[in-house]
């Protein structure tokens, strides 16, 4: 496609933008799903075979993070207020991401019965996406200070991002040398990176 600057800018940013929005509504449906009692990775293979909305980006997980999702979603955003106009759909999908992360929180606080304080919980990934050691707007970096602040013994492990994540993580985080000295001894595990 060749266009003007103006439409090339649109184009990447609604690109991201709708993609950000399905992972926001798997994820969505996800909650929905272990509320009665259905598999989201059931519902995310039976919707994606329709070609209209297709497979990609319908993982359930914590949240999107990186270098596009957020920037993208957000600057869309302050286009449209500049020409003061409002978004809602892209308003809720950057305020369901961000409290995603925070809903995925109590959801391992849930399943250590209420409490996570003196337990030592094995961390699994800590970058936004496997295979890269990008720590930009990964989830780890907001729920790992929050488990720290009730009380957990955060103890990580990521193949490719433990460097990156070291100075942008609190000082107790215990890093491992590998998945299976991260899991040993642990009280429980978040796989956060798949």
């Amino acid at each position: 496609v060749v266009t003007e600057w103006e439409t090339a800018e649109m184009i990447k940013y609604a690109a991201n933008t709708f993609l950000a929005m399905k992972v926001a509504f798997i994820n969505e449906m996800a909650d929905l799903c272990e509320t009665v009692g259905a598999d989201v990775d059931e519902v995310s293979h039976g919707i994606g075979l329709d070609p209209r909305i297709g497979r990609q980006f319908l993982k359930a997980g914590p949240g999107f993070g990186g270098s596009c999702f957020p920037k993208d979603t957000k600057a869309l955003l302050k286009i449209a207020e500049k020409q003061e106009m409002d978004l809602p759909i892209t308003e809720a999908v950057v305020s369901s991401n961000e409290n995603r992360r925070y809903k995925m929180v109590d959801k391992i606080v849930k399943a250590f019965g209420g409490s996570v304080r003196e337990k030592k919980i094995a961390i699994l990934g800590l970058t936004f996406k496997p295979g890269t050691n990008d720590m930009r707007e990964s989830v780890s970096l907001a729920i790992l200070p929050e488990l720290i602040k009730l009380g957990a013994h955060i103890h990580a492990y990521d193949p490719e991002g433990m460097d990156e994540a070291k100075p942008l993580l609190p000082g107790s985080v215990h890093y491992a040398a590998s998945a299976k000295d991260c899991l040993k001894d642990a009280d429980g595990a978040v796989v956060i990176t798949e």
